[in-house]
């Protein structure tokens, strides 16, 4: 059934091959014209992909927020080198043409900067991948713009190598056995919902999402309703401004299951649209479950990932 749903999926968002162009049916429903190989592009989004297929020399304007990247840093200590052009929801429109790109890569949440760019005559492609498979589309597709679809395919199998594992020590659990989770956001009341990968992700670990009957991505609830959800596990987004003390610490919260057990994890600093995305289910899985992961040492498995796919050792900043 999974393959099924990956051919249909594959079907919908068309790249279709013409001589040297290769043709794209964006998140926006645009349909692009990409000429092949492309030699000047502007990374707005995707960028951990990068240092993945080592495609360094194409780069010619990043998003301001690439030069935090800790894995970005590593494989290129110079990336300062490259001129930031604000980011995908505040585009340096005019730093952008006199790079004179063959391609901007950007996300589809705000289209009117990506419209601008295209009444100047710029070729952008618009993503935002709400799903594993959607994801490696997008792999996919960058894998051919930039002729490295040897490369796209050693980094999926390494990502599908971790995601069958977790799936396979899941279909061994009972289902009486899965515990209840949620998701939270930027604030500490902003859930994940039915719809993206974080809830792909708690289910594939063998979770059950509390707010995965709200057919959207995210949305605020009360902490009543937390607290009603009572959730036996709570994972926090890697780039929220509080963190796992605060909610630990926070008396409102100390009725809630997973606070009263200590079982609130805040994630690695890592991008939801990477290779990393099959770590973090990997993470996740061993903080929801580490009676059923104690043979495996996520700093190893990191670190030969890494290196298989980023060319660099994994540094962490904490013992997950």
């Amino acid at each position: 059934m999974r393959r099924l749903f990956f051919i249909l999926f594959l079907m919908m968002h068309t790249v279709v091959h013409a001589g040297t162009t290769v043709t794209y049916t964006d998140r926006l429903n645009r349909t692009v014209d990409i000429p092949v190989p492309v030699e000047r592009v502007v990374f707005l989004q995707m960028y951990e992909l990068l240092p993945a297929m080592d495609v360094w020399d194409k780069v010619v304007g990043v998003a301001s927020y690439v030069y935090g990247v800790d894995i970005i840093r590593q494989a290129k200590p110079d990336i300062e080198s490259y001129p930031s052009v604000g980011s995908g929801s505040n585009v340096n429109v005019e730093a952008v043409m006199q790079l004179k790109p063959d391609l901007v890569i950007t996300w589809a949440w705000d289209p009117a900067p990506i419209r601008f760019m295209e009444e100047k005559g710029i070729r952008v492609i618009a993503v935002y991948p709400e799903s594993i498979a959607e994801l490696f589309k997008v792999m996919q597709l960058l894998g051919q713009v930039f002729q490295r679809e040897d490369r796209i395919k050693t980094v999926t199998d390494e990502m599908e190598s971790l995601f069958s594992m977790i799936r396979e020590r899941v279909s061994k659990r009972p289902e009486k056995d899965k515990r209840t989770m949620l998701y939270l956001g930027g604030k500490s009341n902003s859930v994940s919902c039915a719809r993206g990968i974080n809830h792909e992700i708690m289910t594939m670990i063998g979770g059950v999402n509390l707010a995965g009957s709200i057919q959207q991505q995210s949305t605020q609830v009360s902490l009543e309703q937390i607290v009603i959800w009572n959730p036996e596990v709570i994972f926090i987004w890697p780039s929220a401004g509080y963190s796992e003390q605060d909610i630990l610490n926070n008396p409102q919260w100390r009725h809630i299951r997973a606070v009263r057990d200590g079982r609130v994890y805040k994630l690695p600093k890592e991008s939801t649209w990477s290779p990393r995305i099959a770590l973090a289910a990997l993470w996740m899985a061993k903080k929801a479950y580490p009676e059923e992961y104690h043979d495996i040492d996520y700093a190893a498995v990191a670190d030969s990932f890494y290196r298989k796919i980023f060319h660099i050792s994994y540094k962490p900043k904490a013992t997950p």
